[in-house]
């Protein structure tokens, strides 16, 4: 038995597509200008303001979650290499159980967090600081003088990704 689809049943079909795609392009466009601290389009504030858009049923049904995860600010993966004159250590050694090593990882959001340009001063500083701690436990364990670095890791282009190629960014480091 079918039946043909009533007014109402449109309607809110094309309101709910219609918010959905709205979502996608307005959540992109403020990740963009976020990311590379662009002016956002007025068009895209007045849309991110707009009552109408930003009401309860949308934020309780999530449509309001936006596709912003496909625009460049998708979270990158910082790495810690510790070093004494004999060998690289990758920062999570430092750790002997998964728990530790999965908690390590939260440092990971600290510094991208912390990740800023030079009028963030106080931020860098904080990430200095992590540094500074993680360097002092490598040489207390190794009885040795250390330097810690952290990279940014960059993602293959599609391309590379066959190839395996790695790119690190050094972004900080500490003796």
């Amino acid at each position: 038995m079918t039946h043909k689809p009533r007014k109402i049943e449109v309607a809110i079909f094309a309101i709910v597509i219609l918010k959905v795609f709205i979502t996608g392009v307005v959540t992109t466009i403020s990740s963009f200008c976020e990311f590379y601290e662009y002016k956002q389009p007025e068009l895209a504030e007045t849309i991110n303001k707009s009552s109408l858009y930003r009401n309860p049923i949308f934020t309780y049904t999530g449509f309001d979650t936006g596709y912003g995860f496909f625009a460049p600010n998708v979270s990158s993966n910082f790495i810690i290499f510790s070093e004494n004159a004999e060998k690289v250590y990758n920062s999570s050694d430092l750790l002997q159980t998964n728990e530790g090593k999965t908690r390590f990882m939260g440092a990971n959001d600290v510094f991208f967090n912390n990740f800023g340009n030079k009028k963030d001063e106080d931020k860098m500083a904080a990430n200095k600081i992590i540094l500074k701690r993680i360097n002092k436990m490598f040489e207390k364990k190794y009885n040795s003088k250390f330097t810690t670095s952290v990279y940014l890791y960059e993602y293959p282009k599609l391309g590379e990704v066959k190839i395996k190629k790695e790119h690190l960014i050094k972004i900080d480091e500490i003796k």
